[in-house]
């Protein structure tokens, strides 16, 4: 059974040193020119840099743990051993399709030969 970890987001140490970060440009900012709104977008940007490291963990797959990397891992091979048998497969379909229209080719008669006959066999229709 997978181990449950309902406040996993508390321990990314990446998310709180860039909210930190924020925090302490904010304060810098807010002491030398005097605006509290400068102060609070500049926080709003350490809530949105946290929040993007949050999501840059998840897709890396270290939230899961250890056992859900390691699934993860499995899974991601497995993609790609079937997209392989998938180009393989594509392969040997467009090849036998080459080849069935290359044999195909000399059994039909030349198309151009038959239309100068049929016009041939018009002309003296309509003359006469």
């Amino acid at each position: 059974m997978q181990q449950i970890r309902p406040l996993w987001f508390l321990t990314n140490i990446y998310a709180w040193v860039v909210l930190l970060m924020s925090i302490i440009t904010a304060v810098v900012i807010g002491v030398s020119a005097g605006s509290a709104l400068g102060a609070a977008c500049i926080v709003l940007v350490g809530i949105i840099g946290y929040l993007l490291a949050l999501l840059v963990d998840l897709i890396g797959g270290s939230a899961l743990g250890r056992t859900g990397a390691v699934r993860l891992a499995r899974a991601e091979q497995e993609n790609r051993e079937l997209r392989a048998e998938q180009a393989r497969l594509l392969g040997a379909i467009r090849e036998r399709d080459e080849k069935m229209a290359a044999a195909q080719k000399p059994a039909r008669p030349p198309a151009a030969s038959d239309e100068s006959e049929a016009s041939n066999s018009r002309k003296p229709a309509e003359a006469g």
